[in-house]
């Protein structure tokens, strides 16, 4: 039978192993992550094995009236293959809630493929975080200048309104690190027609604009000149294709809609 548990600074190495056969990412990166973005981790472990596991990076959801709420932000959900089908994943969500309730008033997710919004519906979720997603072709050129976290920050938040996922310093510090390790960076793009920010990630010649606030595909085709690229893809801030789910974790209701912007996918 599973149990499941908080994890352990000795459980670091199973827990990097089991991230390493699930995602198959470098050990060095996998240490980065821990370093950076300090996350809580849950786990399950059957005969000793660490088998399941879930981490949680917690932020404020600013309401349309400036309130703030505690909100956990759950990242790499998995289970070891030869254990999958077992309800692992359930099990350590509904232990995981149970715990992060203690400290937060949601728990947000965003789906890894769209056949997984029906499984998280069951469990109590529901699609509240959007976004708009396109392509544009590199072109053109703006005022462009990369920024550390509190400038990112300030910048992004000048930028929101209505319910959104704000970002505390762990968390713009780790996107920092991915888009630094593609090449690329967090940004200030000035346009004729707009200043915004934006957290950009290399991906070949496609940069990946994981967020672009306010919406201006000029300010993409140029950061993607400027970076060498063919084109960027584009997520901004409108309420056009689901991107996340939202579940509540104690009264406090849970925001019909909202804004996510960054994740780590």
């Amino acid at each position: 039978m599973a149990q499941y548990q908080s994890a352990q600074k000795q459980d670091d190495a199973a827990l990097a192993a089991l991230w390493q056969v699930c995602f198959g990412d470098a050990k060095s990166e996998i240490e980065a992550f821990w370093r950076i973005a300090k996350p809580t981790v849950f786990l399950a472990k059957e005969n000793g094995r660490v088998v399941s596991m879930l981490c949680a990076l917690f932020s404020p959801l600013i309401d349309s009236g400036g309130e703030s709420q505690t909100a956990a932000y759950l990242y790499a959900l998995c289970t070891a293959p030869e254990y999958r089908g077992r309800g692992l994943c359930r099990g350590l969500l509904s232990f995981a809630e149970k715990e992060m309730k203690k400290h937060a008033a949601y728990a947000a997710l965003v789906p890894s493929e769209a056949s997984l919004f029906d499984f998280y519906e069951k469990l109590g979720y529901r699609t509240a975080f959007y976004h708009k997603k396109y392509r544009v072709a590199a072109a053109g050129s703006a005022k462009i200048k990369r920024l550390d976290i509190d400038g990112y920050r300030n910048l992004r938040e000048l930028q929101l309104y209505g319910d959104f996922l704000s970002y505390d310093a762990p968390l713009l510090q780790w996107q920092k690190h991915l888009s630094e390790a593609s090449g690329a960076g967090l940004y200030r793009v000035e346009t004729d027609r707009c200043i915004c920010c934006a957290a950009a990630e290399k991906h070949g010649d496609t940069l990946i604009i994981k967020e672009l606030l306010p919406d201006c595909p000029e300010a993409a085709a140029a950061l993607a000149a400027e970076l060498h690229c063919r084109e960027a893809e584009v997520r901004t801030n409108e309420m056009q294709q689901p991107f996340g789910m939202i579940k509540a974790l104690n009264s406090v209701p849970a925001p019909e809609q909202a804004y996510l912007g960054l994740a780590f996918d």
